[in-house]
C-alpha cells in the first residue's frame, strides 16, 4: 500500500534522519538536507499503483540531492511527474533551472542528477510512470525532462488538477482500479501542450501501437482495428507500419505478446498459485482450451509442461 511519515512524530533530534531515510527509500539515489531541526510540520504519504508509485510531500524549506548510482539501476525505470499543488520550488538539472508555482509542474528523468530546494513550505506530488509505457506514446519524452510545464496552459491545469484529485482518493482504490490510473495517465499526458507538440513519425506510431498492447494485454476483445483507431489511422496503414518496424501485423504482434507473456507467467514461481485458466484468461485469453491449442503450435508442448519444466539458473 505504501508509507508514510509525519515529523510531528518524531523528536527534533531525529527528524533530519527519519525525513532522510524515508526520501530515500521512495527515491533511491535520494539525498534530503532539511532547512531546521526546528521544523515541526511535514509529512510523506505514498502509494502503490501497480507499474507506478504516487507520492504526496508536505515538505518544509529542504534541498535534495538526486544521483543515481548502478545499485539503483532498476528504479530507471520510471521517470517522474513531478506537480506543485501550492508553494514554491526551484528545480535543477541538465535541462537547466526552472522556477515552479503552484499548478507547475514537471518531468523528472530519474536516471539523471538533479536538485530541488522548497524556499518554503510546500507541497509536491510525484507521479513515477513506467519509462517504457511513457516512452512507447512519447519518444522524445527526454526533451521534456526538467522543462516547465506551466499551469498558464489549460492542459496542463487540467492534468495538474486531475493528479491532485487522484492523490486524495488512491489509497481507498482498487487493484484494477489503479492499473486503470495509471493507464489512463499515460493517455492523458498528451492534453498539456508540451506533450502534444510532440512530432509524429513512423516510429512514433509502431511505438505508441506496441505501448497500447502492452497494457491491452488483459482486455479480451481488442483488435487491429481498435488499436488503429486509437492513433485516428486506418488498419491498412498501420499493418504497413508494424510490418515495416517489426516483421508482423498488429494483429500478429498483439497474440505474439499475449503468448510470450503467457510463457513468462506460467514460468514465475510467484504465480505458481494461478491455474492455466487464469493464466489464459489475464493475458486476453476468452477460453482456456484454446489458449492450449495456441501455445502447443508456439511452443510445441502444453502450457502444463511448459510449467513443470525445469529452468535454468
Amino acid at each position: 500500500m505504501g508509507q508514510s511519515i509525519d515529523l510531528a512524530d518524531y523528536d527534533r533530534p531525529a527528524r533530519r534522519d527519519a525525513w532522510d531515510h524515508a526520501s530515500n527509500s521512495l527515491f533511491p539515489g535520494l539525498r534530503v538536507e532539511l532547512a531546521a531541526d526546528e521544523a515541526l510540520r511535514g509529512s510523506i504519504a505514498s502509494v502503490d499503483l501497480g507499474r507506478a508509485h504516487l507520492c504526496a510531500i508536505e515538505t518544509p524549506p529542504a534541498e535534495a540531492h538526486h544521483v543515481p548510482t548502478p545499485q539503483h539501476s532498476d528504479t530507471w525505470q520510471h521517470v517522474s511527474l513531478m506537480v506543485q499543488p501550492w508553494g514554491r520550488t526551484t528545480l535543477v538539472s541538465a535541462g537547466g533551472e526552472i522556477a515552479m508555482a503552484p499548478g507547475d509542474m514537471c518531468m523528472v528523468d530519474e536516471r539523471a542528477r538533479f536538485r530541488i530546494v522548497t524556499q518554503e513550505f510546500s507541497r509536491l506530488l510525484f507521479l513515477r510512470l513506467p519509462r517504457a509505457a511513457v516512452l512507447g506514446r512519447y519518444p522524445h519524452l527526454n526533451r521534456l525532462c526538467g522543462k516547465l510545464l506551466p499551469a498558464s496552459d489549460a492542459g496542463t491545469r487540467l492534468l495538474s488538477d486531475s493528479l491532485q484529485r487522484i492523490s486524495e482518493v488512491a489509497a481507498d482504490l482498487g487493484e484494477l482500479q489503479r492499473a486503470a490510473v495509471v493507464s489512463s495517465t499515460i493517455q492523458m499526458l498528451g492534453v498539456a501542450q508540451a506533450f502534444a507538440e510532440l512530432p509524429e513519425s513512423a516510429e512514433w506510431r509502431v511505438r505508441r501501437a506496441a505501448d497500447f498492447i502492452e497494457m491491452s494485454l488483459s482486455v479480451t476483445g481488442i483488435t487491429a482495428s481498435d488499436i488503429a483507431e486509437e492513433q485516428g489511422i486506418s488498419r491498412r496503414r498501420l499493418d504497413q507500419l508494424m510490418k515495416q518496424a517489426r516483421g508482423v501485423s498488429i494483429s500478429g504482434y498483439l497474440w505474439q505478446r499475449r503468448m510470450e507473456q503467457s510463457a513468462a507467467d506460467l514460468a514465475d514461481p510467484h504465480k505458481a498459485t494461478l491455474s492455466i485458466a487464469q493464466i489464459a484468461f489475464a493475458n486476453g485469453y476468452e477460453d482456456a482450451a484454446h489458449f492450449t491449442r495456441a501455445f502447443r503450435r508456439s511452443y510445441g508442448t502444453t502450457p502444463g509442461r511448459w510449467r513443470e519444466r525445469p529452468v535454468a539458473c
